[in-house]
């Protein structure tokens, strides 16, 4: 096993989704996807306002203001888009696998796409408990008022 594999395949047990658990994770998915657009139309509409207030104050900044909002919006939905084609070259690549070396890896077909989206949904919590806390931080910082706690470290619940 290498050093840059993200997780160790063989250390969990991996058993067929039952119906059940596929119709789960198919809601789940589901529910990122509405989710994600959702940011992102919210992300849109804080840019739009943004911009407008900006040319209440003064309409020279307002295409520059407007530009680079819209650029950091199409900036996060085009990393989205990147981390989407990412986990389907990931699924392709373990789906032209045959049988008998997903079961070495510990896999069956049913889990390919779960095993992938698990792993990506778990860097991308991490990464958005990382910018709350540095939102959280910088709110301070600008209330102005000094505060000696730290945020509360993020707890990671798994199934037993």
């Amino acid at each position: 096993m290498h050093a840059s594999d993200d997780f160790y395949f063989l250390r969990f047990e991996h058993r067929p989704l039952t119906p059940e658990q596929l119709d789960q994770l198919k809601r789940a998915a589901g529910r990122a996807a509405r989710e994600h657009r959702e940011r992102l139309l919210r992300a849109l509409g804080v840019a739009v306002l943004a911009s407008l207030r900006s040319a209440a104050r003064g309409a020279s900044g307002i295409t520059r203001t407007l530009s680079h909002r819209a650029a950091a919006v199409a900036s996060a939905g085009w990393s989205a888009y990147a981390a989407w084609r990412e986990r389907r070259a990931a699924v392709k690549e373990l789906a032209a696998l045959d049988d008998r070396t997903l079961r070495d890896l510990g896999l069956t077909r049913s889990e390919i796409e779960y095993v992938v989206g698990r792993r990506d949904a778990a860097r991308s919590s991490k990464q958005q408990a990382a910018r709350a806390r540095a939102r959280d931080c910088q709110g301070a910082a600008r209330a102005g008022t000094a505060t000696n706690r730290r945020p509360a470290p993020s707890i990671e619940k798994r199934a037993a």
